[in-house]
């Protein structure tokens, strides 16, 4: 199971970096401009904070000569080993066919349909990234198009990995990884709330008092 940020704030990077053992960054064109950054200097900060770990940048052409041009600068400017995001659209499927000929790095993005992420694996993405909320906005089943596409890669063994995106909250997290993602992108907020509300506040709360009633302001390790 990979946990992977969907930022591209250099101060949270930061922190959820200290705080998890997360696999990488994702990010896309929305997320990179909301940071009011130059684009390259801000990627290579990233890189700069998470080492060798995973990093995932979009295109953002229309054509697959575009496309392969962007793929080009960012690998020349960030590494071979950086993530093309790629739209799972025609263009796009063909971009990810050359991309892995030459040797490249894949994540098949936009994906709404268990259609869309098979195609893109038939051209060798390693990860395709279906969007759980979205889906779910346009009536798709989002839990069964995941266990959909995790039971077409496993039936023909295929090595693409689905990474679920796009979450408004944390039950749908745990429903994509529950349906058949190997790894979830969401925001550093949602993770947060995974291990932090008032229960959760009350019990170590409680913990304390307990402790405090019986060793005063002593720790463990002063006893």
């Amino acid at each position: 199971m990979e946990i992977i940020l969907d930022t591209a704030n250099l101060e949270d990077i930061r922190r959820y970096n200290d705080i998890y053992d997360i696999t990488g960054i994702t990010s896309n064109p929305t997320i990179l401009a909301k940071e009011k950054a130059e684009f390259f200097p801000l990627l290579l900060e990233i890189r700069s904070i998470i080492g060798e770990k995973q990093l995932h940048v979009q295109v953002t052409g229309s054509t697959c000569e575009e496309m392969l041009k962007e793929a080009e600068a960012l690998t020349d400017r960030l590494g071979k080993d950086t993530y093309i995001k790629v739209p799972a659209n025609e263009e796009g499927i063909k971009t990810m066919k050359v991309l892995k000929s030459r040797g490249n790095r894949v994540t098949a993005t936009a994906i709404y349909m268990p259609q869309q992420a098979m195609l893109a694996a038939s051209v060798g993405a390693d990860y395709v990234a279906p969007y759980f909320n979205r889906m779910n906005n346009m009536n798709v089943d989002s839990k069964k198009a995941i266990g959909d596409m995790a039971w077409l890669f496993e039936h023909n063994q295929i090595q693409t990995k689905i990474v679920a995106a796009s979450f408004k909250n944390t039950q749908q997290v745990m429903d994509a990884l529950m349906a058949g993602a190997q790894a979830v992108t969401a925001s550093p907020e949602l993770y947060t709330q995974m291990v932090e509300n008032p229960m959760i506040d009350s019990a170590i709360a409680g913990f304390a008092a307990d402790w405090e009633a019986t060793y005063g302001d002593k720790r463990i390790y002063e006893l």
